[in-house]
């Protein structure tokens, strides 16, 4: 895993394969899914490699809606390879909805380069406008944080590291990387959030390789971290 990736959202990357070839329905498009039944809205605010997730609640959908209603948009054709998903770097916020079920992104290319992504299909939007509602801030882990958390053993989840900010560096797998200091960083992976994490490593960061998490390692769950940071215990570096 390097320090920098190449930055895809899922959600982008996966509507963007589908190539949907028939022209969108336009009962489905953006003020569909916010119908006056949702209370909550699922967000996803992907930038710069780093991934911030929560849940709006009604008083923020209400204000959601009334963002989407004004955005005026155009039904665009790409060809393959040159969709606004397929650009390094940008800003992408996916919209996920519970109750209506389904989705769509608002991706943010450059202050006049906005798009939509709605069931495949790509949007120019004429009037880009921020997201009308602040997200929550996410705090950085510590190694005191580091400590605190290694108590629970084998019962720490994924959702025990929700309120820091992360960077989000998997393929494939979900590998969550927690930038602590100029010495260690923490990382968790695995196949979903749903599940177990596959690993939770205190990572103390490599000086002579282009992979900060290429260094020794423990894993929090089961060895010790004031050993590790001690210098008492040392692992073997990882295998790639």
């Amino acid at each position: 895993m390097k320090k920098r990736i190449t930055f895809i959202p899922a959600f982008v990357l996966i509507f963007s394969l589908a190539g949907c070839s028939e022209k969108p329905d336009p009962n489905r498009l953006v003020t569909a899914y916010f119908g006056d039944s949702v209370t909550s809205a699922d967000i996803t605010h992907h930038i710069g490699g780093k991934t911030v997730q929560w849940t709006a609640a009604e008083e923020d959908t209400d204000i959601l809606r009334d963002w989407a209603s004004k955005l005026k948009y155009k039904l665009l054709e790409f060809e393959e390879g040159q969709s606004p998903g397929d650009c390094d770097g940008g800003e992408v916020y996916d919209f996920s909805f519970t109750e209506e079920g389904g989705g769509f992104s608002y991706v943010i290319n450059g202050p006049d380069s906005c798009y939509l992504l709605i069931d495949g299909h790509w949007f120019s939007v004429k009037n880009p406008s921020p997201l009308p509602i602040a997200e929550p801030q996410k705090e950085q882990l510590t190694l005191a944080d580091v400590r605190q958390l290694a108590k629970k053993g084998s019962a720490l989840s994924w959702d025990d590291f929700e309120q820091y900010e992360y960077e989000d560096t998997g393929s494939g797998l979900l590998i969550y990387l927690y930038d602590i200091d100029e010495k260690y960083c923490l990382i968790i992976g695995g196949s979903n959030t749903a599940s177990p994490p596959m690993y939770i490593r205190l990572v103390r960061k490599s000086e002579d390789s282009e992979f900060i998490d290429d260094g020794v390692y423990i894993d929090i769950r089961s060895e010790s971290v004031d050993d590790f940071t001690n210098g008492r215990k040392k692992q073997n570096r990882q295998t790639k």
